[in-house]
């Protein structure tokens, strides 16, 4: 179609001779679109440029003064393209329709090929061919299906064929997803994805809306088929969700993935580092502790793990984990470390426990009398938990290394050595001996203001009261004829600001009698006594 056709026919005869063409029984003439030429023999008709309907049956008639002569030829036209297949995309999943016009004589047949191999129809591919319009249906697009598709047409004229290239497009697509992982802080870790679909992919890596690239704490790795996003040291702020997204001009595709990062144990509340206890006194050591479940708590002392729980009253509730120690003994003493770990890791905290017993005199201050311009040595001993720090006091003011006094101690026994005492040098004097437990003196208590007798009447009120001097702590306890005096409702006993009392609410016959208060403290007893009387109405 388009080309040029040319039919040519001799004749013979005698002249005048008339040559015609016809076409369907219409004569043709000279113009644009047919050319004649006619000779004493030859006539020849020449049609410039072939269209569909130029094929057909044409006839040929010559005629003189004795007769008319005719004969017919058929005209075929190849076929031709009047539209071609091009380049064409698609996408995987879909379906596509390739379509051809076919100009030329009829009958036309058509194949299809893909790759030079003949395609056949199927379900896949589906053909159809009318109005010189060629059609090839192919469904169900698969990546298999991009290639070179090519249209053949084929008459008694000839053949021709016309190709395009099919690309089947594949959106994005995860083979692989990261998974998503619970790891301990520091640990190195990688969320890796296995992609698909058509280059050239676009794979990006997001937390929390903003887009993670590479830098000194991670890496961002991709190509065509893989991607991973690499954490060289994770911490606790690296947990959280993480989403990888796909994309090329086709579509895209997202997936979610969590990273969390275990907390190690942490306490946020522990005991002072040092602690000292007085022995037999009790202490609970308690550690608030946070951190990534589950966490679980083991005590050691100087190394050694602590099993025996029940003694020590070991416990572990809702992040609180405590250890009693009741009735401190000596060897008590020690660093204590509460170990808490989980699958992150492991924490801890000390305390160094000192138990210490309070100095006790075993050697008391004696009272001395010296003859004027001698020496004098006052001495005492404790027993207790050394070192001890010590304090000579005169009349309750504190005597320090001279040339008058020198001071003297050997780990428990302590010395006051007076020279050349004259009658200046008299007075009380007392040693103060202190650890980290607690303290003792030697002065023992006395009574500033002894108790006195006392009368009063049957259903009346007594009252007894003594002031007392010493080194604290001091116990007051009161006795009638030897018996302790336990207080009830009818009888009220304090010890107040260093004066004792005793009162009698209401008295009876039997209040009658003598009575002691007695004070005690570290150093010494000290008593005093008093009678009451009870008259009758």
């Amino acid at each position: 179609q388009g080309d040029p056709a040319t039919l040519q026919v001799k004749f013979s005869g005698t002249k005048e001779i008339t040559a015609k063409w016809f076409k369907d029984g219409k004569e043709l003439a000279l113009g644009p679109k047919y050319k004649i030429s006619v000779t004493d023999t030859v006539s020849i008709l020449k049609i410039i440029s072939t269209e569909k309907q130029d094929s057909g049956e044409y006839t040929f008639e010559v005629q003189n003064d004795v007769g008319r002569s005719s004969c017919k030829a058929n005209l075929i036209i190849p076929p031709s393209f009047t539209k071609k297949l091009k380049k064409m995309d698609s996408i995987k999943g879909s379906f596509i329709d390739l379509e051809c016009i076919v100009a030329g004589s009829h009958p036309i047949s058509i194949q299809w090929f893909k790759d030079d191999q003949e395609i056949l129809a199927s379900e896949k591919y589906k053909f159809s061919f009318h109005d010189n319009t060629a059609f090839l249906e192919i469904s169900q697009l698969e990546g298999a299906d991009s290639g070179t598709y090519t249209c053949a047409a084929t008459n008694k004229a000839g053949h021709n064929q016309c190709t395009g290239y099919l690309t089947v497009k594949e959106p994005p697509y995860f083979v692989e997803k990261p998974q998503s992982q619970d790891v301990a802080p520091s640990s190195r870790v990688q969320m890796k994805a296995l992609v698909g679909g058509t280059t050239p992919l676009t794979i990006k890596w997001f937390k929390d809306n903003k887009e993670l690239h590479s830098g000194a704490s991670r890496s961002v790795w991709k190509d065509d088929t893989s991607t991973i996003l690499e954490f060289f040291s994770v911490k606790s702020g690296d947990s959280g969700t993480y989403i990888c997204q796909l994309s090329n001009d086709v579509g895209t595709a997202t997936c979610k993935t969590t990273l969390f990062v275990k907390e190690l144990p942490q306490f946020i509340k522990k005991p002072s580092p040092v602690l000292v206890l007085r022995k037999g006194q009790s202490t609970t050591f308690e550690c608030q502790i946070t951190g990534t479940p589950e966490i679980k708590v083991s005590w050691y002392l100087d190394g050694n793990e602590i099993t025996a729980m029940d003694k020590y009253g070991i416990s572990f509730t809702e992040g609180l984990a405590t250890f009693q120690i009741s009735g401190a003994r000596i060897e008590d003493s020690g660093t204590y470390v509460c170990e808490a770990r989980n699958d992150a890791g492991t924490s801890s905290c000390s305390i160094e426990l000192k138990v210490k017993e309070p100095p006790t005199f075993v050697r008391e201050l004696k009272p001395v009398e010296v003859v004027k311009d001698r020496d004098v040595e006052l001495e005492c001993e404790v027993t207790g938990t050394a070192p001890f720090e010590v304090m000579w006091l005169k009349n309750n003011k504190e005597i320090r290394s001279s040339k008058k006094y020198t001071l003297t101690d050997r780990v428990s026994v302590f010395n006051l050595h007076i020279t050349k005492c004259d009658p200046s040098d008299t007075g009380e004097y007392q040693c103060i001996v202190s650890n980290e437990g607690g303290s003792c003196s030697s002065k023992p208590p006395s009574f500033t203001k002894k108790i006195e007798n006392a009368m009063t009447v049957l259903k009346s009120s007594a009252l007894f009261q003594g002031t007392v001097a010493g080194s604290p702590p001091i116990s007051v306890v009161w006795l009638k004829d030897d018996q302790i005096i336990d207080e009830d409702d009818n009888t009220n006993i304090s010890f107040v600001n260093n004066v004792a009392t005793l009162q009698i609410r209401m008295v009876d016959n039997g209040h009658s009698g003598r009575y002691t208060c007695q004070a005690k403290n570290e150093s010494g007893v000290e008593k005093c006594y008093a009678f009451l009387l009870v008259q009758g109405l």
